[in-house]
């Protein structure tokens, strides 16, 4: 995976899929559809930067400790704030881009029939 692969936001279905899942462990049973939906909108306006694996951690937390919708965002937040900046520190030491080895060093054939002779080596041992 490309460093800023590593921050690109998750998608619109992993947000639905994550928000609904702490929506539904807290949402009042008052709560009317068009009120979740308007909560669902948003919370992803607000949590929309956030790369899939840290908004998973995220939501995981707030689903074992919030017990209001009201709290969903801000628990999120705390929660993946250190982690993002991690993420975004090292993105940003490497480049934007991953480090690559550089290209071996390899030997002419010129330079393979001189080291042969030096040591006095044979190209084919058979012969």
């Amino acid at each position: 995976m490309r460093s800023l692969d590593r921050l690109k936001p998750a998608s619109t279905e992993q947000f639905r899929n994550e928000l609904t899942a702490c929506l539904a462990l807290t949402a009042p049973a008052g709560m009317t559809e068009e009120a979740r939906r308007e909560w669902l909108a948003v919370a992803w306006q607000t949590l929309k930067h956030l790369p899939p694996d840290v908004l998973s951690s995220g939501c995981r937390i707030a689903r074992e400790t919030c017990d209001h919708p009201s709290k969903i965002v801000p628990t999120i937040i705390a929660e993946t704030r250190e982690m993002l900046r991690w993420r975004r520190n090292a993105v940003r030491e490497s480049g934007g881009e991953p480090l690559a080895l550089p290209e071996p060093a390899r030997c002419t054939p010129e330079e393979a029939a001189r080291i042969l002779e030096e040591f006095g080596l044979k190209r084919n041992w058979t012969a």
